[in-house]
């Protein structure tokens, strides 16, 4: 069976064999696509790198099935959809996480890939092809270019949080209202444009929070793996109203999820407990937050 060292040293060269290609691509990014509406772009540089990434994938571990974002669905080396056994190997992959960001020539944007099997994240790379750092999670920790990373212990009122919530789809004048309380309790606030790197950047201790609400798998994959095994604490729950709810055993019954934690809709990555139980009080849910022990 594969070990967790080694599918993270095959996300890495993943990562890499499309380091150049979107370095080049980010100097001259041509025009951009829309998928969901005009807030949500896509530019072919997705779709390509995608490929590529596939392409390495498939390489090093033949018998694995791929979740990405511009497909959505499970699929197989030989490109037909399918459902994984318990002890199958799933990736998860981001492109071009921060694509908008990368489409307007605002350098934050990366690599997201994560492998996961029965249900558990168990590799991870997050590549910043412009900056050449890399931040690599398995079995043995979390490092940024190699170097062991440790998440940030201090008060929350000394801490530096990110997020991308409210956003354009989602959040109203509540939530606005929450978010200038979030505003005068910390240090200060972010709004970066890659969760990705968001949660990167949770475990190198640079931010000590970040949270969102309607995440996709591919978003956050990579980074909850860095961020627990830097020593922080990732929480995620689901109560989007209309949107789709895992099967009943991946929570508690109040929607903490147990398990599973890539398929939470929204989430809380924090280097302490208190500095995640804060934001998910923000994101309008005490009742959660209150569980946090």
């Amino acid at each position: 069976m594969t070990t967790s060292i080694q599918l993270a040293d095959i996300a890495e060269q993943a990562a890499h064999a499309v380091s150049s290609y979107l370095v080049d691509a980010f100097e001259n990014p041509g025009a951009v696509e829309y998928k969901a509406d005009f807030h949500d772009v896509v530019t072919v540089h997705d779709k390509a790198s995608q490929a590529q990434i596939a392409d390495v994938i498939f390489a090093g571990a033949p018998d694995s099935l791929i979740v990405a974002e511009e497909s959505s669905e499970l699929l197989t080396a030989s490109g037909t959809p399918s459902e994984p056994g318990s002890n199958d190997v799933v990736w998860y992959v981001d492109p071009i996480d921060g694509t908008s960001n990368f489409a307007s020539g605002i350098d934050h944007w990366c690599v997201s890939i994560a492998a996961a099997r029965g249900r558990e994240i168990i590799a991870a790379v997050i590549h910043q092809p412009t900056t050449g750092i890399t931040y690599h999670a398995d079995e043995t920790g979390a490092y940024r270019n190699g170097v062991a990373m440790r998440a940030l212990e201090v008060p929350i009122k000394r801490g530096v949080f990110a997020t991308s919530y409210p956003s354009s789809r989602l959040g109203d004048e509540s939530d606005a209202q929450a978010f200038l309380r979030l505003v005068r309790s910390v240090r200060t606030v972010r709004r970066p444009g890659s969760t990705a790197l968001e949660l990167a950047d949770v475990a190198a201790g640079h931010l000590l929070a970040a949270y969102n609400r309607g995440t996709n798998p591919w978003d956050v994959a990579a980074g909850l793996l860095l961020v627990q095994r830097a020593g922080g604490f990732y929480f995620g729950f689901d109560d989007d109203g209309g949107r789709p709810s895992p099967a009943p055993q991946h929570s508690d019954g109040t929607k903490l999820y147990t398990d599973d934690l890539v398929h939470a809709r929204n989430y809380a990555g924090a280097g302490t407990k208190e500095a995640a139980a804060f934001c998910i009080e923000i994101l309008g849910r005490p009742d959660i937050a209150a569980q946090i022990q």
